[in-house]
């Protein structure tokens, strides 16, 4: 059983096969994404199935920068993100009519009717790119493999779990045949089927060694090096700073003349900034003075 305080991601393959796969797990990382607002059960379990397949779509999608998904619906649900970095710092938040309420099991195709996810890549140098994801099925599970077999051609499975206490992942995918170094066309069938069987409670209670040798015990399974995971947001005060600018010269002078200073908070960590005439008149020059 695991000890409650890992926050890894570890890559393995089955040799002599086609196949490989990865299992995410996550405890406290998860943990600090969700006590930043008070959300109903069922949205902390939601969102930690978004921040465990970030993780997992963020190891198979190698760039250095940040990549997110980001579901937008026209229900109770008005929008969920979640998003990592190139040093595996996590964050995601979501939204939602708080006058309604939540069920403890949610259907993403449910929430969602009418919307659409969108996976976002945006390198730190380079074209920002955007997918939209179709929904399909009732769980985001079922999206994302939608994505890989449409961008990628490759055939992919995803179990996605979160209790509110931890979220877990774990994926497989089925490489080009020439990467196989035998014959087994067997092997995706037969390693999909057993991977189909884990329950909720192992995904989230056992470490990678014990699931993959409870599901693959016949198998032989090449483990990676682990890598660790943890909440970080990106946020900073000259970030912040410069948003503000963004919205405009006139509306920044307005808001200093209606409040006397300029407040925003991070809805993913929390963390409040506050910005004074001092503070802007430099950027904005004589128009943000107020008097």
């Amino acid at each position: 059983m695991n000890s409650g305080l890992i926050n890894e991601i570890q890559r393995f393959s089955f040799d002599k096969t086609n196949v490989r796969g990865e299992r995410v797990l996550l405890t406290s990382a998860y943990q600090e994404i969700i006590k930043r607002k008070v959300y109903p059960l069922g949205l902390e379990k939601l969102l930690g199935e978004f921040v465990a397949a970030i993780a997992l779509l963020r190891d198979i999608i190698k760039i250095d920068g940040v990549l997110s998904i980001q579901a937008k619906g026209n229900g109770y649900l008005s929008a969920l993100m979640a998003e990592c970095d190139e040093r595996h710092n996590l964050r995601g938040i979501a939204q939602w009519d708080e006058a309604q309420d939540v069920p403890d099991v949610i259907s993403l195709k449910e929430v969602l009717a009418g919307g659409y996810l969108v996976i976002t890549i945006t390198p730190r140098n380079g074209q920002r790119y955007q997918g939209i994801v179709e929904i399909v099925g009732e769980s985001l599970s079922e999206c994302l493999e939608q994505y890989f077999q449409q961008s990628e051609q490759l055939p992919s499975r995803i179990w996605l779990a979160a209790n509110g206490a931890q979220c877990g992942g774990l994926f497989l995918q089925r490489l080009p045949a020439e990467q196989a170094q035998t014959g087994d066309e067997d092997a995706w069938a037969r390693f999909t089927h057993l991977a189909s069987t884990v329950k909720d409670e192992e995904l989230l209670g056992l470490d990678t060694l014990e699931l993959l040798h409870r599901l693959y015990h016949e198998e032989d399974v090449r483990l990676y090096d682990t890598k660790p995971m943890q909440f970080g947001c990106s946020c900073s005060r000259q970030r912040t700073l410069e948003a503000v600018i963004s919205i405009g010269t006139d509306e920044v002078r307005q808001l200093l003349i209606e409040q006397g200073s300029i407040k925003v908070d991070c809805q993913f960590c929390a963390e409040k900034y506050e910005f004074t005439e001092a503070d802007l008149v430099d950027l904005l020059g004589d128009q943000a003075q107020t008097h």
